[in-house]
């Protein structure tokens, strides 16, 4: 009965309504409470598990030692560098496809610009040889060319210098497909109701129901599709599922728990997928998309299939060929990222005081007057891409940790009225 009562809970309007629209105060508490209960499980997990204790301990009492006493500073250096690297890709990857659907899309946000960021320094460079490692969410170090004379750099090189990042950050998206299994997985091996799948199965039902509409039908079939792979090819079913961007993955992870698939199986899959197969694609096509000469290639081959003039009278009778205005819009906007890239490191070489002191200073001049206050309104109206971009940085962000900060408030509730719900079952026989 408790368990049938859990998907009402989530429809309640006390479960509803706690977002932070319309409760804030509430929707933070249990948010809060949320947090807190999660981190001090997983702080136990962790300090627990056997990799922790046999492998982890060890290797930090000995980064500890070996800073302490200043043993291998190079080494040690390269290490700190490599692991606010890693963690900060790989859990790029994981905001990327973590919360069923609702992720952060952080591959346009963060992973392609960095390609182009790479691919810049390299033909500015005339090398590879620079370290791409400082750009991480606490610095604006542009990439240093160094005393490396300047040659021609290939297209390969640009793939090879880029690939590792990228996969990084597959492996982390990978990582993120990880809940959704565990939940169904623990659902089905315990012979309870697996609300997740059960819902995918009554969404493929209702579409086929009295005249659905074609995009649901359309949906349906793919749906249908992948667990059909799922059920019959296995570990190569999702290797092919995962290694392509596959926006509905998310549903893999629930039927391949729902299946009871051993997790390495599913992991190991998805991992090599999206890990290697998938981010190497993306790789391939940016870099050809961000390259000079392959750019150039490009942009020549579509000025071929392009009209002269544009249909239904758009093109003046002066106006250049779509395809010029297409090559000088790409090429524009390319410079003026490039301009803000390097505006923005020496600004951060420059300045050595603390952000929030530099925000304060910031505030305090654009708001000094009202004409100063206008030309920071007027200077924040994006006229680039690149200034577009970071707008639906900021807006896609605000959204997501909404969102991220409702779900976890709403679960912890529908977990308290459970709690609730259970203690006045026992009371109910005690009494008896």
């Amino acid at each position: 009965m408790l368990l049938q009562a859990t998907g009402s809970m989530w429809d309640s309007p006390e479960v509803k309504n706690l977002t932070l629209l319309r409760s804030p105060l509430r929707t933070l508490y249990y948010f809060s409470c949320s947090v807190a209960s999660g981190t001090k499980s997983a702080a136990h997990f962790t300090a627990t598990h056997p990799v922790t204790l046999g492998v982890a301990l060890p290797l930090l009492l000995f980064y500890v030692i070996s800073k302490s006493v200043g043993y291998a500073e190079h080494t040690t250096a390269l290490f700190e560098e490599w692991f606010l690297y890693s963690t900060w890709w790989i859990g790029l990857g994981v905001l990327s496809s973590i919360g069923l659907g609702t992720g952060m899309h952080s591959g346009l946000l963060f992973l392609f610009p960095h390609m182009l960021k790479v691919c810049l320094a390299a033909e500015t460079c005339g090398h590879v040889d620079f370290n791409i490692r400082g750009d991480v969410w606490y610095s604006s170090e542009p990439f240093h060319c160094g005393d490396v004379p300047p040659g021609h750099v290939t297209y390969w090189q640009i793939f090879c210098k880029v690939v590792v990042t990228a996969m990084l950050w597959g492996a982390g998206t990978a990582m993120g497909e990880i809940p959704p299994y565990f939940l169904s997985y623990k659902a089905a091996s315990a012979g309870r109701r697996n609300e997740m799948y059960e819902g995918l199965q009554e969404a493929l039902q209702s579409s086929t129901g009295k005249r659905p509409s074609i995009v649901t039908r359309i949906v349906a079939a793919m749906q249908a599709w992948m667990m059909r792979i799922i059920q019959q090819h296995g570990f190569f079913g999702i290797l092919v599922l995962a290694s392509w961007p596959n926006a509905a993955f998310d549903l893999c992870g629930i039927c391949c728990g729902a299946f009871l698939m051993p997790f390495w199986e599913f992991f190991g899959a998805t991992l090599i997928g999206k890990g290697v197969f998938k981010v190497s694609g993306q790789a391939l096509f940016f870099v050809a998309l961000f390259r000079q000469a392959s750019r150039s290639a490009i942009l020549a081959l579509i000025g071929k299939l392009l009209p002269s003039r544009l249909p239904f009278g758009l093109s003046k009778a002066d106006s250049a060929p779509p395809a010029e205005l297409l090559t000088g819009f790409v090429d524009n906007q390319i410079a003026k990222f490039q301009a803000r890239v390097t505006a923005k490191a020496a600004e951060h070489r420059a300045v050595t005081r603390w952000w929030w002191q530099r925000r304060v200073d910031k505030f305090a001049a654009h708001f000094r007057s009202k004409e100063a206050f206008q030309a920071w309104v007027w200077q924040h109206v994006p006229d680039t891409v690149a200034e577009v971009w970071g707008w639906l940085l900021f807006v896609l962000i605000t959204i997501f940790a909404v969102s991220c900060i409702n779900t976890l408030a709403q679960s912890h509730k529908v977990w308290l009225m459970e709690e609730e719900k259970q203690r006045e079952k026992a009371d109910k026989v005690k009494s008896q």
